[in-house]
């Protein structure tokens, strides 16, 4: 079978891995995407709460094709599930192409092999939030790049998709850098230019329309210099231990940036962009999700450039290839035993979340406000106004003082003050997955940060428990204001 059959084969096999996660997702952050979506399609803005200009989302491409596919009447849902999966499989594709292309001889496609075989990349597929489709993009830009390199031609095809990976999420930005200065050097920038484009014209819009440099998602996240290092150090060594990630990098940075053969620029900028990448993601604090989500986007590059440093080691030795390829194929089997987790935590906070929310939107007047942490599929299936208690879709909470001693990336900063001054009808403690089947004989489970409102002297004079059953799922619990008439179908705890 000829070499482009196989790499063809492999990419469809990325495509059925991922599709084997179907039933996992999308996430819960991924429905705050689909709602700013659809109240762009249905003419309120690009916002959450319609009226409040928050940019509560850091992925605004993924955002802006939502919306388009909404328009088209395709189902948000499904939307990111096929088109992630299909990423999958061209992130597969384009590394195995440029991996083809510059090792002729070899019949075994090892990094193509690596990606398509990735449970991370497989499961994130289904999750959403544009992560892999970001992954394909720069995968394919490097791709196209190392051919116009080779063949003296225009990189333009590369630098458009380069700029819209960096529209999809803003971090590949930092591989445009080093693209552009070498695009620079052979005299070619009017055409490399446009890796730039997309984001200036984002950040122009965003600036003028919410009023801000950056997503209010990095203030909120946002901790003090040696808290986020620490915490982005300790997500690197977990995502390593799934991915293999900083070792990947580091054999990059040690072997390929010292070759100086022109057949090996693009590959040289690549490593300074993962470099770039992997400290920008340490000085953040890393990520509260699962299966190394922040680097998703550059690991098919890095796997590349994993398997070009050991060519580069191993040389000849072709058994020795051969046995470290199989270690790594294994290695990155072994997330897969958290795969019952994973299907465990999206039933209990995305299925059951927007339960929930299709519950309380038809029991609950349309103008009423409801206070909760878990706010996706909530919000999107309720169509009520959302109190955000972690400030995802609010400048308030990014004002508050974090609490170090939680440990979820995202979760340390908490108002009760301003959660009480929203007025809430209703407030939700805990997530969907906290509140068991038992319901009424079965303890509240508090998320830590909302700790300071169950406490607060307010809450207990303002807020009565109240219970509610749920269509398809077990009843919610829930504090309703105490100068309010309950909904006719609750009842008191």
């Amino acid at each position: 079978m000829p070499r482009r059959a196989l790499l063809l084969v492999v990419a469809l096999l990325a495509a059925a891995h991922a599709a084997s996660f179907l039933g996992y997702g999308p996430c819960d952050d991924d429905f705050i995407t689909y709602r700013y979506a659809r109240n762009l399609v249905e003419g309120h803005g690009l916002v959450f709460n319609p009226g409040e200009r928050v940019e509560g989302f850091s992925a605004p491409g993924w955002t802006l094709l939502v919306a388009l596919a909404l328009k088209l009447g395709i189902a948000a849902p499904t939307f990111s599930v096929v088109v992630s999966i299909a990423a999958s499989a061209v992130a597969a594709f384009a590394i195995g192409s440029l991996w083809r292309r510059r090792h002729e001889g070899e019949l075994f496609n090892v990094p193509a092999l690596l990606v398509a075989a990735s449970p991370v990349i497989a499961w994130h597929a289904i999750v959403g939030l544009g992560t892999v489709l970001q992954a394909a993009l720069l995968a394919l830009w490097l791709d196209l790049w190392d051919r116009a390199l080779r063949n003296g031609r225009s990189a333009l095809p590369a630098a458009i998709v380069l700029g819209l990976a960096a529209l999809v999420r803003n971090e590949a930005i930092l591989f445009a850098i080093p693209f552009v200065v070498v695009e620079a050097r052979r005299g070619r920038f009017p055409t490399a230019w446009p890796a730039f484009a997309p984001l200036v014209a984002w950040q122009i819009f965003r600036v003028n329309y919410y009023e801000r440099w950056t997503p209010i998602t990095y203030a909120v996240k946002k901790l003090a210099l040696l808290d986020d290092v620490k915490l982005g150090l300790e997500y690197l060594a977990v995502s390593t231990g799934s991915t293999g990630i900083a070792l990947a990098v580091v054999l990059g940075c040690l072997v390929i940036v010292k070759r100086r053969e022109g057949v090996d620029v693009a590959l040289r900028a690549a490593v300074f962009g993962c470099a770039a990448y992997v400290a920008l993601v340490v000085y953040v604090g890393g990520d509260f999700m699962e299966w190394a989500r922040f680097f998703v986007p550059i690991l098919p590059i890095a796997l590349l450039l994993a398997c070009e440093a050991a060519s580069a080691i191993v040389a000849e030795q072709r058994p020795i290839g051969a046995a470290l390829a199989c270690l790594a194929l294994l290695f990155e089997q072994v997330p897969q035993r958290g795969r019952a987790l994973l299907r465990s935590d999206y039933r209990g906070i995305t299925v059951r979340g927007g339960a929930i929310g299709r519950e309380l939107g038809a029991r609950l007047p349309a103008a009423s406000k409801v206070a909760l942490s878990p706010i996706g599929a909530f919000g999107y299936e309720s169509r009520l106004y959302v109190v955000d208690m972690l400030g995802l879709t609010n400048t308030a909470i990014a004002d508050a003082p974090p609490n170090t001693s939680i440990a979820i990336k995202g979760h340390q900063r908490f108002d009760a003050e301003w959660v009480l001054a929203q007025r809430p009808e209703a407030i939700i403690l805990g997530s969907a997955a906290t509140q068991t089947p038992e319901g009424a004989s079965a303890p509240l489970v508090v998320n830590g940060w909302e700790q300071p409102l169950l406490e607060h002297p307010r809450f207990a004079a303002e807020y009565e428990p109240l219970s509610m059953d749920v269509e398809g799922s077990y009843p919610v619990v829930f504090f309703w204001r105490r100068d309010l008439a309950p909904p006719s179908t609750a009842r008191k705890q």
